[in-house]
């Protein structure tokens, strides 16, 4: 009796662990699998009959020219974002239809399940790879978006490798992978759903040849003046807002990073700003001091970031994103930053400015 269930235990694990390398890469996949087959160095049992078409000719031509361009696609910064995002439906069918070959014949409501729980596999792993791509392409130098996508390649021949000689011990690393993935998922949603939200006001930009902007908003939404009066906060006082992006931040304690926020001044505290955003439905509220921090202005794809840097410790920096059509709203609050009260003088830098 234990025989069966080990062997049924292995075929699940195998099903499984091709759903989860097909979010990571599905061609190279299938490419290596089928060339497996073909030069026959697996032996192809009864019950996984079905992975034989993967060495059919006609696969390996598909699989090859597509690993080929993934290849390079994969290590150029955003150009293997955008591959990624084409994907992302792709690689879940894929992966599904790969674990239900590897399943064998089945009954159909097994089948079914087996489809769902691959298919929902390579969605996350495929997301895990997506959110880390973003993460390294915010990063100038294309090294390390090579070095990922190795890694990546790597992960997915020694995935293949490993699952041919124990299946049940990479299961076993599957499962820790996904409990990581589980763990980093809302950040990694957080950073994807910023980023493409920036991305697509660019994208509506140029399509509809906005210019510059350079009006910055004074009065709050409804919404916003509750937020404040939370805090116990004058929302009549406010000088100047506007919405922006929280992007990257260290050693600032009470803003988190990837949210909607709003950034205003009040007219009887200029030596401050604050950010008001929300993380769910928990609303958080900071004032950041101006008086020991770098104000300076950064161009980059997808936004125009003003960023605020501790002169005694430059690891404490903190990145606030806006759309590209804001560039001269940057402009303008980094003007407005640098003349306010209990601030040494400093002369205006616009780094990145095209």
């Amino acid at each position: 009796m234990a025989v069966p269930i080990m062997e049924a235990l292995e075929t699940l694990a195998v099903a499984l662990g091709f759903a989860s390398l097909a979010g990571i890469n599905l061609y190279l996949t299938v490419l290596v699998t089928g060339v497996a087959v073909n030069l026959g160095w697996v032996n192809l049992i009864d019950k996984y009959a079905d992975l034989a078409v993967l060495g059919e000719p006609v696969v390996l031509i598909a699989a090859g020219s597509m690993a080929a361009i993934e290849f390079f696609s994969d290590k150029i910064p955003w150009v293997d974002s955008a591959w990624d995002s084409v994907h992302t439906f792709i690689r879940p069918v894929g992966g599904g239809m790969l674990a239900l070959s590897a399943l064998g014949p089945a009954d159909p409501a097994v089948g079914v399940v087996i489809a769902m729980l691959a298919g929902g596999t390579s969605l996350m792993t495929h997301g895990m790879k997506s959110g880390t791509r973003i993460a390294v392409n915010q990063s100038p130098e294309p090294i390390s978006n090579m070095a990922v996508s190795f890694t990546e390649d790597a992960a997915v021949l020694g995935g293949l490798a490993l699952m041919s000689v124990n299946p049940l011990l990479f299961a076993g690393i599957c499962v820790v992978g996904i409990g990581v993935a589980i763990f980093l998922g809302p950040r990694l949603y957080r950073r994807m759903r910023t980023f493409t939200w920036l991305l697509g006001r660019k994208l509506v930009g140029y399509v509809k040849r906005q210019k510059p902007i350079g009006q910055m908003e004074a009065p709050l939404s409804v919404e916003e003046q509750v937020r404040l009066a939370g805090h116990d906060i004058d929302h009549t006082d406010v000088a100047w807002s506007y919405p922006v992006v929280v992007g990257a931040q260290r050693k600032f304690a009470g803003v988190k990073a990837n949210t909607f926020a709003k950034i205003y001044s009040l007219a009887d505290d200029r030596g401050r700003v604050h950010l008001i955003g929300e993380i769910g439905r928990r609303t958080y509220h900071q004032p950041i001091d101006l008086s020991d921090l770098e104000i300076v202005h950064e161009s980059q794809l997808a936004s125009e970031n003003l960023v605020l840097t501790d002169r005694s410790d430059s690891h404490r920096k903190l990145v606030l994103r806006m759309t590209t059509t804001s560039k001269n709203i940057v402009k303008r609050v980094v003007q407005e930053l640098k003349t306010c009260p209990d601030r040494s003088e400093q002369p205006l830098q616009l780094a990145g400015q095209r």
